[in-house]
């Protein structure tokens, strides 16, 4: 199981890497785009629950064609409260689509990965860990200040294979997860 995800994970950004060695690749603008910014997961698109996870997400977009890239995207989530020092961190990867139109770039992606949850109750020292499938379905559009910098707003579907992420049964960071931070193009 472990070789065919390494596989479908593989084949996108080595045919990526290939497609970069090209000349008319090389001077092309804007072959990466970076952002770096807050991230809020909550269990549904509401916003009314009060009970998600604050965090941060960083990604990076590699265009392997016009319309067409090898996003990788990576976040850390870290509840507040009586919960001990639990902390969620989600490695994703996967296509995404995107085009401009003057200041405005929309996309699209589905991102597949992992979740990573570590648990450690009130002042002690012993830490939990536990893996998960992870995936994110979504969008969100890329409004350019200048030709290398822009402002993102993002929504996503994100879903972990966690049953609980912490000892008081609370439910998992499943649900919407909503992005907003700066996107720097090279």
């Amino acid at each position: 199981m472990t070789r065919s995800w390494s596989l479908v994970l593989a084949v996108p950004l080595l045919s990526g890497l290939a497609v970069a060695q090209s000349p008319d690749r090389i001077q092309s603008p804007d072959r990466v785009d970076v952002f770096g910014g807050f991230s809020y997961v909550t269990n549904d698109f509401s916003l009314t629950s009060g009970s998600g996870l604050k965090g941060w997400d960083a990604s990076a977009n590699f265009r392997i064609a016009p319309y067409v890239g090898f996003a990788a995207d990576f976040s850390g989530y870290y509840p507040s409260g009586c919960c001990g020092r639990n902390k969620v961190h989600t490695f994703l990867f996967g296509p995404q689509v995107s085009f401009r139109l003057n200041r405005l770039t929309p996309f699209a992606h589905f991102l597949i990965g992992s979740a990573n949850l570590s648990m450690a109750a009130p002042g002690a020292f012993a830490l939990a860990s536990y893996r998960a499938f992870a995936y994110a379905a979504g969008g969100g559009i890329d409004f350019s200040l200048t030709r290398r910098l822009a402002l993102r707003g993002q929504v996503d579907w994100l879903h972990t294979g966690f049953q609980t992420w912490d000892s008081q049964g609370s439910d998992p960071p499943n649900g919407a997860r909503i992005l907003t931070g700066i996107v720097i193009r090279f």
